[in-house]
């Protein structure tokens, strides 16, 4: 599943989910993000959208800054 939306990235994987490939798109200035398309993931939209699954504030914070730091590091190269 492809993602562009840095909010849903972060809590994918602040809810263990793995980034399987980062690449840039060609038509725009944006970095696509990809996850494996699973029934959890799905569950994890819906857990996202109705904001019904708590995630500790330190772990969402600390993935933040992670994939922040993997998107910047994708715009240089």
């Amino acid at each position: 599943m492809q993602i562009t939306d840095k909010d849903l990235m972060v809590f994918f994987v602040a809810s263990s989910h793995e980034i399987k490939k980062v690449q840039k798109d060609p038509e725009r200035n944006r970095s696509l993000v990809f996850f494996e398309d699973t029934v959890d993931l799905s569950n994890s939209i819906l857990a996202f959208t109705n904001k019904s699954k708590a995630i500790n504030i330190g772990d969402y914070q600390a993935v933040e800054r992670r994939v922040k730091t993997l998107l910047s590091m994708q715009k240089i190269s």
